[in-house]
């Protein structure tokens, strides 16, 4: 779930390479080579990304992501931006390849769960409540309506969970919805991150729990900008 790590030492020597990035790099290509070999144009499609032909340049696909458009050149899968955004980073274009990869038989099942009803929840629930509900919690729980406002830039909306909950459009037909529960009498304030059971369709567990982070660590961002 780390976006980036340092190198480390082993064996009393520094070692220079950073692992972590050489694994990001591999899972990229894995990512490329599977969206390769698929229909395409099912995959946006059924994913709610626009395949645009272009007689005078590369074919594209755009989409949406955390409300920043993205662009897609093929037959290569590199990822281009405009000026004025930002360029995706490497776990950024690894989700989303893996996203419209599985929308070509992907569906939603209009049943919302929490990160331990996955599959394969269990297996990384512990760093997901340290990396992304401690943090949330943390900052949102003794002033929750400051969430509302912190994710606006993620065209996050007031949702009608909880004390304050917020839908933030994470992927065309992926919304996250994080929620906050003020203290009582009787409990502190609490924290989770809601979304459909069928997101774990489009994403496997450990891309759900990157990308909850990532979304924790931007509404954070937003509360102090």
């Amino acid at each position: 779930m780390e976006a980036a790590q340092p190198a480390y030492k082993k064996n009393h020597c520094i070692v220079s390479k950073n692992t972590f990035q050489i694994a990001y790099r591999d899972a990229l290509h894995c990512a490329q080579k599977a969206l390769r070999s698929l229909d395409i144009t099912a995959c946006c499609a059924n994913g709610g990304a626009v395949l645009t032909n272009n007689a005078t340049s590369a074919d594209t696909i755009n989409l949406r992501f955390l409300n920043r458009p993205m662009r897609i050149t093929l037959p290569d899968l590199c990822f281009s931006a405009d000026q004025d955004v930002e360029t995706a980073s490497i776990w950024e274009q690894i989700i989303i390849l893996h996203y419209l990869a599985n929308s070509r038989q992907a569906g939603l099942h209009d049943t919302l769960i929490n990160f331990r009803r996955l599959r394969d929840g269990a297996l990384y629930a512990e760093p997901f409540e340290r990396r992304c509900i401690q943090p949330l919690l943390a900052t949102f729980g003794t002033k929750p309506g400051r969430l509302i406002k912190a994710a606006a830039p993620l065209d996050g909306k007031p949702a009608d969970f909880a004390d304050y909950a917020v839908r933030i459009p994470a992927l065309p037909r992926l919304d996250f919805i994080c929620c906050l529960w003020k203290s009582d009498a009787e409990f502190g304030p609490d924290a989770t991150i809601l979304f459909d059971s069928g997101a774990e369709n489009f994403l496997c567990a450990e891309d759900i729990a990157v990308l909850c982070q990532q979304i924790v660590l931007k509404l954070i961002k937003n509360n102090v900008s």
